[in-house]
């Protein structure tokens, strides 16, 4: 088997360091104005074993902490629920945080990745993520919080769930820069399209506003908007003549239902703009008749397609086009959308 390259290794360690010190953090911002003493009695332990977390001599394991969590915050019982904007199949409100629940999780959030991907963005051994995958044996609290972000680069959301992340020195300012990305999403859709395009792959100098808007297919005024929002909101930067993109974020726009409707809503009306056009690009519909549980099944697939998909996207390179993918799949009763809206 051959080792990792020393850049990949040290990313690697890095990244662990950085889950350590963030669960320290959270520790310490879940006790608030506790003792250390009086909340290691609290949950039921003889010793001072949250002076030991918050050292980071050791960590609880996740399942460990979430319950925790739960019982001094009664709203993280929902964590999971919130997290994906719908109650996933697996869960069981009555058991909670088990390790079963855990292993679950992190199973939803890989998707179709494969466990050496995982294990490769991690630096984990691939026994140790298959056995957590499994519900085997269970990740520490930095080790949960790793394969969370190396699976959907979610990890500060995950935190924004459990306590304010502006409590915590280490993701503060990732979670500004997350709340502004998400701001500009919603504010003007157009430009997370132009973030992508700023990735691409191509000398600095070549990425005009022209260049931007021939690969969108869109006009440089629209452009020119989507620069002058995210250089608002931080996400890129002028250097020289041309603009570079400071942080890459995984930003998820479900939090506000009805603002996450209207950005789907324009995006699905480009798709639609483009198959008028004529554009090249994959276009289709299907009409069947299928009972209820089974069209649940079918988003079920999609979400895992989807997840499959964003694994490609994560590891797909060099960057040499911005992709859109629009997707329906509904009841066409009307009465029935809302209700199914909800359950999804």
């Amino acid at each position: 088997m051959s080792l990792p390259p020393p850049a990949i290794e040290a990313e690697n360690h890095a990244s662990l360091a950085f889950a350590e010190r963030v669960s320290r953090e959270l520790v310490r911002a879940l006790r608030g104005r506790r003792s250390r003493l009086e909340l290691s009695r609290r949950l039921g332990y003889r010793s001072n074993i949250v002076r030991r977390w918050e050292a980071g001599e050791c960590f609880p394991n996740a399942a460990d902490f979430l319950q925790a969590c739960a019982r001094l915050r009664p709203r993280v019982a929902l964590l999971f629920g919130d997290f994906f904007q719908r109650v996933p199949d697996w869960w069981e409100a009555g058991k909670g945080f088990s390790p079963e629940a855990i292993a679950a999780f992190l199973r939803d959030l890989r998707g179709k990745t494969p466990v050496g991907s995982v294990a490769d963005r991690t630096g984990f051994n691939r026994f140790s993520v298959g056995r957590w995958l499994t519900g085997k044996a269970q990740p520490r609290l930095p080790e949960f919080l790793c394969l969370v972000e190396a699976c959907s680069r979610r990890m500060v959301d995950l935190i924004a769930g459990i306590v304010d992340p502006t409590e915590l020195p280490s993701v503060q300012d990732d979670w500004q820069r997350l709340r502004a990305a998400r701001e500009a999403a919603y504010e003007v859709p157009w430009s997370h399209a132009v973030l992508r395009a700023l990735e691409l792959d191509c000398r600095a100098s070549e990425r005009t506003p022209s260049w931007i808007a021939e690969r969108l297919g869109i006009g440089v005024s629209q452009v020119l908007e989507g620069i002058a929002v995210l250089e608002r909101t931080g996400q890129i930067r002028k250097a020289g003549r041309a603009w570079r993109v400071d942080h890459v974020l995984s930003v998820d726009t479900s939090g506000e239902p009805e603002r996450a409707r209207q950005v789907k809503v324009a995006w699905a009306e480009v798709a639609l703009d483009r198959l008028r056009a004529g554009h090249r690009g994959s276009y289709g519909y299907s009409l069947f008749a299928v009972s209820r549980r089974d069209l649940r099944r079918l988003r079920d697939l999609h979400l895992e397609y989807v997840r499959a998909m964003q694994s490609v996207i994560a590891e797909s390179s060099p960057g040499e086009c911005v992709g859109l993918y629009s997707a329906q799949l509904l009841d066409l009763r009307k009465s029935q959308n809302a209700l199914d809206a909800k359950a999804v």
